[in-house]
């Protein structure tokens, strides 16, 4: 089975000009017209989102909803973007509803399949870890939905480092972390960047070392030429890296089939595919979005569900064949990963106990109060507002208080609303 072709305009998207963007959405059902002009979802109050208000844009995308949804030329991208700003904020299965749109549903399935005796379920980490030290170069593909994708990274970078890999290079990275100004994780970083999951785990590449690597391109490149950005990716990941640093060991967070080291009957070249070829390096590729939890057992794989029913996806694994000295996986992508089905506990997904290791810390009474929606952010010390939290969660009037998720550290706290005011005390500070 091939890895299907998933792919996202990330940061390309976030290029478009803002002043075409609003003079195309005038668009809209016939017989209507917008109370305001619409732009692209992803840029609505990018101003008060890159001051540090996120929920600024999200509850701007629930009031337009309307129009969006009958805007002809955003009526189709409007629910991926609005579950993409759902994900950032800690809404627990935004992710696993956004992978129900058909432009990402997978290919419906019925019953369930065995997995072949002779794999055996391995933690994910140690896995790769283990591969990392035959290879110098490792590729992961991620899934943009899906953040529990991305709670391998810190612990992924912690053991690559640790045999010797220096560069982390990633897909949704902007030019700025290559600069000497560049001094965290905020909204100029990246789009992905926003998931607060990301940006710990740049964080940790930054804190351990890494010399961080933008290689995405926003050019369009020739008209019909669909690889032309995969080949530029990889060309540009050759020129910073390997060129200037031949025995260079690059750990690299790719999207989707970008991360396909053999390409597809299509003829499509993805970036992987393309860097393994100009550089003579035989990668270790890894695809994270086929084995994880949807909304129905349809639009799971067969082999998720027959492994996810015997028990044997405790934590996220890989299934190996030491006999045969190989993965399961995709045929383009070394290895799938399997990942737990999520549980919610306190308003919060599993993962972020299980695999990141963060602690429950109740949200302070002094500043959990007031009304309407609200966002409850928690910051490293020291960090300003206007970098992504370590964690953040909405508040909802009627529902049950959630808890923020932590790692051990010192941080600040505040509860804003939709205009970005503080709610209670400006600072509080708590310990996990």
């Amino acid at each position: 089975m091939r890895t299907r072709r998933l792919r996202f305009p990330c940061r390309a998207l976030a290029a478009i000009s803002t002043t075409a963007l609003a003079a195309t959405a005038g668009a809209q059902a016939e017989g209507s017209a917008p109370a305001v002009p619409l732009l692209f979802p992803g840029l609505v109050n990018k101003a008060e989102r890159e001051a540090g208000n996120p929920l600024a844009t999200y509850a701007a995308l629930l009031d337009l909803e309307a129009q969006y949804r009958s805007s002809k030329p955003f009526a189709g991208i409007y629910p991926e973007v609005r579950a993409t700003y759902a994900e950032f904020l800690g809404v627990p299965l935004a992710g696993v509803q956004a992978m129900s749109l058909p432009m990402l549903r997978q290919e419906p399935s019925t019953g369930e399949q065995a997995i072949d005796p002779g794999f055996a379920p391995e933690a994910a980490v140690a896995v790769i870890a283990r591969a990392a030290a035959q290879t110098r170069l490792v590729i992961f593909g991620e899934e943009h939905h899906l953040p529990q994708t991305r709670s391998l990274y810190e612990p992924l970078l912690r053991e690559l480092w640790q045999r010797g890999y220096r560069y982390l290079a990633a897909e949704t990275f902007t030019p700025a972390v290559m600069t000497p100004a560049w001094k965290g994780p905020g909204y100029d970083t990246g789009y992905y960047i926003q998931d607060p999951v990301y940006a710990s785990a740049v964080r940790t590449a930054r804190q351990l070392g890494y010399q961080l690597i933008a290689y995405d391109t926003a050019e369009r490149g020739p008209q019909g030429d669909g690889s032309f950005r995969d080949r530029t990716q990889a060309q540009t990941l050759e020129r910073l890296v390997f060129a200037r640093d031949p025995k260079a060991k690059l750990l690299v967070f790719a999207g989707r089939g970008h991360a396909a080291e053999v390409p597809p009957p299509d003829g499509w070249t993805p970036m992987a595919s393309v860097l393994k070829q100009i550089t003579g390096i035989d990668p270790f590729t890894i695809y994270a979005p086929t084995m994880s939890q949807r909304q129905t057992p349809a639009e799971e794989h067969a082999l998720y569900r027959w492994a996810t029913a015997h028990d044997l996806v405790q934590q996220p694994v890989i299934f190996v064949d030491r006999r045969q000295d190989r993965c399961l996986g995709s045929g383009n992508c070394d290895a799938w990963v399997f990942w737990p089905r999520v549980t919610i506990v306190d308003g919060r997904p599993d993962w972020l106990a299980k695999t990141l290791g963060r602690k429950a810390v109740p949200i302070p009474a002094a500043i959990a109060g007031g009304h309407g929606l609200r966002l409850a952010q928690a910051f490293a010390d020291g960090e300003p507002a206007t970098f992504v939290p370590v964690d953040q969660v909405l508040l909802r009037d009627g529902e049950p208080l959630p808890v923020l998720m932590l790692p051990a550290g010192s941080f600040w706290l505040r509860v804003i609303d939709a205009q970005g005011t503080v709610a209670g005390p400006a600072v509080q500070k708590v310990q996990a």
